[in-house]
């Protein structure tokens, strides 16, 4: 932990910030992460309302050579956003939401959570491209691409990135744009946890009807073929305001493991009704399909993604023709893992047919983001309770991710540009940057080691490990910062 003179020196640098430490009220709480894997006993929490706050903590950390990491939303899997007797520089409190009706835009400060985004610029009529779970950090959605409802109509969440203010390594308050720091903006759109600390976005706003028509339904798991069917159709379809998921998971208060499914249609409901008639056709045992405010789609899997307990994540991809054969396949992998490990029975594998068209109508070479492909993403969450099962949960979601992705290769021509790999459900630390990045690697790390040589952002490890083999001229390049010492 930290000593008591770094602790007084702290304060005395942040008189206006809170700065919680062990024992002292609030901290237990700020420690808290969407996954309780993601939590550490941090040194200082220092809940920061400002820019400037944000670079004289970052500055303090590297002066003092102690670990210190970013707080967005919390909501990663891999601990990104704790550290163990180290620094949080928590962006909580900075959760403003500003809306430019007139020029159409929405800026967010770098704490806020979609929900928050969606609140305020709902009142306007407006909404900007967000996730799909409402209490995700703008962020860490924000720099690993972002899809989510509107993604079909608009792009992803980068696509409608204009500016983004943010702190560099040397604690400097900069803005990238396409006028300015062009390179750095080209980076944090798809890689931007490794290059600073954001603390300001500025989105394209799109005019937004209401109602829209969503909802979801619960199948019987021998359903499969026909919602398998339908998915298939779905996806030729290639309708930009729709989106469809189907997956496996025990919903709450349901007996067992069900085949889940949700639908999106940004329209009137006689034509969302049109597109999800099929699947009220096979005979749902629940469905809360209906007109219902955007902001509300947004909440619809808020019960089954929340807070509390062990979570993993993993992600893949998937394409047509789906075989409900292999589906099959996977539903008999995760029944009998919940089987074998009860209190993982809230584990679900998820298959999410955004519309990828307007996505791909982007150029590769744009941004840092490299998923650009004619395929959609598939995510395998596993929740759990017991430490002891934490080595048991951690493979089996890394088979099961592994067991889609080579499914994908088999069925699917990849481009180079097309690393069927999406950032945010990826924790990063199995591979190395052409797995994540795949042609980008190269000019990543050139920018890694032009912004940040002494790799103060070092949680997304990829882009970090290669541009320490390659930068290693430089001396202050510490992967593992010194804690200092308690007095």
């Amino acid at each position: 932990m930290l000593s008591s003179s770094i602790m007084n020196q702290l304060k005395a640098g942040l008189k206006d910030a809170t700065i919680l430490t062990p024992g002292s009220e609030g901290y237990e709480a700020s420690l808290k992460r969407w996954s309780e894997t993601a939590e550490k006993r941090a040194g200082a929490v220092v809940q920061v309302t400002t820019p400037e706050e944000v670079a004289t903590a970052i500055k303090f950390a590297r002066k003092h050579d102690i670990e210190q990491v970013i707080r967005g939303g919390g909501h990663g899997t891999n601990g990104a956003s704790s550290t163990e007797g180290g620094i949080v520089v928590d962006l909580s409190k900075m959760n403003r939401v500003t809306v430019d009706p007139s020029n159409m835009t929405v800026s967010a400060e770098g704490g806020c959570l979609w929900k928050d985004v969606d609140e305020a610029a709902g009142d306007y009529g407006l909404a900007a491209v967000g996730g799909t779970v409402n209490h995700t950090g703008v962020g860490g959605l924000t720099l690993g691409g972002g899809y989510g409802y509107l993604t079909g109509r608009y792009g992803l969440v980068i696509d409608n990135l204009l500016s983004a203010k943010l702190v560099t390594a040397d604690s400097e308050i900069v803005t990238a744009s396409p006028d300015e720091r062009p390179d750095l903006f080209w980076a944090i759109r798809g890689a931007g946890a490794s290059f600073g600390a954001v603390v300001e976005f500025t989105f394209r706003a799109h005019q937004q009807r209401e109602p829209v028509w969503a909802g979801m339904a619960a199948f019987p798991l021998d359903k499969l073929p026909i919602i398998v069917k339908f998915a298939n159709d779905f996806a030729l379809a290639a309708n930009p305001d729709a989106s469809f998921n189907f997956g496996f998971t025990t919903p709450p208060n349901a007996p067992g493991p069900m085949l889940i499914t949700l639908g999106f249609f940004n329209g009137l409901g006689v034509d969302g009704k049109k597109i999800f008639g099929p699947l009220f056709e096979a005979g749902p045992v629940f469905h809360n399909f209906g007109p219902m405010p955007y902001c509300k789609v947004n909440s619809l899997l808020g019960e089954s993604s929340g807070y509390g307990g062990r979570k993993i994540i993993g992600g893949a991809a998937c394409a047509v023709p789906f075989a409900p054969e292999f589906y099959e396949s996977v539903r008999e992998e995760l029944l009998a893992f919940i089987k074998e490990v009860p209190a993982a029975k809230e584990s679900m594998v998820v298959f999410e047919l955004v519309q990828h068209g307007k996505l791909r109508e982007v150029d590769g070479e744009a941004t840092a983001f490299a998923n650009r492909g004619p395929y959609y993403n598939a995510v395998c969450m596993t929740k759990w309770q017991d430490p002891k099962d934490d080595d048991k949960c951690r493979d089996f979601t890394y088979q099961l991710r592994d067991k889609v992705s080579e499914y994908l290769i088999k069925t699917a021509e990849l481009g180079p540009e097309s690393v069927g790999k999406y950032a945010n459900y990826n924790d990063l630390s199995d591979g190395r940057a052409e797995k994540m990045y795949g042609l980008h690697d190269k000019k990543l790390v050139s920018l890694k080691i032009k912004y940040d040589p002494a790799n103060v952002f070092n949680k997304w490890g990829d882009v970090t490990a290669q541009a320490v083999e390659q930068n290693h001229g430089y001396n202050t390049i510490n992967l593992k910062p010194k804690q200092v010492a308690v007095e």
